[in-house]
């Protein structure tokens, strides 16, 4: 078995841990730069080129795709798609998880429980007045759409500060979205790692103090949880709705319940394998390497029966030869 990892850095913990248990399971493990690849349309023959060289035919992929490159590195996974090769996470997937706003969107029509949210840029007149309204009220969260590992976050408690910031914003062309604060959870959320339709492994994530962000890269840090049932319900369905068979879901306790407040397609898993002992490389590893075995075996059975049909006989040159084998037969009866 041949699979492929899409990623820039090649020295990353999450990819260092991948390859160790690709070792582990004797498959062949590339790393590829999605930037290096060179997709060919060219009504002959659909292929990826690095360099001057096509790429190998293999039997999985798995994107781990920084935002900074999600363009070209969605390019690179749909081109694989239309090979019809295996990829977990698909593009799709990976396009409306990592969109923050439309994320929220599609959680919320599946009936997820999410932050109350609003799009804007604007940090003047009556429309930032109705948007902190509709968020519950002073203080707001602001993120950018861009924003990763809690980078471009920010805890903004009065109404001049907040025009300032979304000025500010604004005249850089950045989309920002105002978020409910939840006071009950601040500080602190639950990570889950969701690997196929489970919950593999939790922790909870405590920012630092005087910090409202619970990142790990910004400070926090992690514990093992035995994670609540309804918590790990949440996960699972804010993976299913995006079709993620992994995926790194950040929930937090409100009045209301478990709140996800995002759903992550390429969790880095360092600080949840120290938090919780549990081997998640090989976790997901393991999930790759059977479900890409799967459908190859599928993929052997459509196309043995494809050939079986092309070489059996169609029902009408059947019953022609019935027809003519008994019209040979009457006439040797008739003798």
């Amino acid at each position: 078995m041949r699979i492929a990892i899409l990623s820039r850095n090649k020295n990353l913990h999450s990819i260092r841990r991948l390859l160790q248990e690709a070792m582990r399971f004797g498959v062949d493990c590339d790393i590829i730069n999605p930037l290096d690849c060179q997709l060919v349309v060219d009504g002959k023959e659909t292929r990826i080129l690095v360099g001057s060289n096509p790429l190998p035919e293999y039997d999985a992929i798995l994107p781990r795709i920084g935002a900074s490159i999600t363009d070209y590195g969605l390019a690179v996974v749909k081109h694989f798609e239309s090979l019809d090769t295996f990829v977990v996470n698909g593009s799709r997937a990976i396009a409306e998880s990592r969109d923050k706003m439309r994320s929220l969107q599609v959680m919320a029509k599946s009936g997820i429980c999410v932050p109350s949210t609003v799009l804007c840029r604007s940090g003047s007149g009556r429309g930032t007045k109705a948007a902190v309204k509709a968020v519950g009220g002073m203080p707001v969260v602001l993120k950018v759409l861009r924003g990763t590992q809690g980078v471009g976050v920010m805890l903004i408690h009065t109404p001049v500060s907040l025009n300032s910031v979304l000025d500010t914003l604004n005249s850089l062309e950045e989309d920002v979205i105002m978020q409910q604060f939840i006071a009950e959870g601040a500080g602190r959320d639950y990570r889950a790692f969701v690997i196929g339709n489970q919950v593999v492994a939790a922790m909870m994530r405590t920012a630092p103090e005087g910090e409202f962000r619970s990142n790990i890269h910004q400070g926090g840090t992690g514990k093992l949880v035995k994670l609540p049932v309804a918590f790990a319900r949440s996960a699972i369905k804010a993976a299913q709705v995006f079709d993620l068979k992994i995926a790194g879901v950040d929930i937090m306790e409100s009045k209301s319940g478990p709140m996800v407040i995002e759903v992550n397609s390429s969790p880095g898993f360092e600080g949840i394998e120290k938090a919780t002992g549990m081997n998640v490389a090989y976790l997901i590893m393991k999930h790759l390497i059977t479900e890409a075995k799967k459908i190859k075996k599928n993929k052997v059975r459509k196309e043995a029966r494809k050939a079986a049909r092309k070489t059996k006989p169609s029902r009408r040159a059947r019953k022609s030869t019935a027809e003519k084998s008994g019209r040979k037969s009457g006439r040797k009866t008739s003798k």
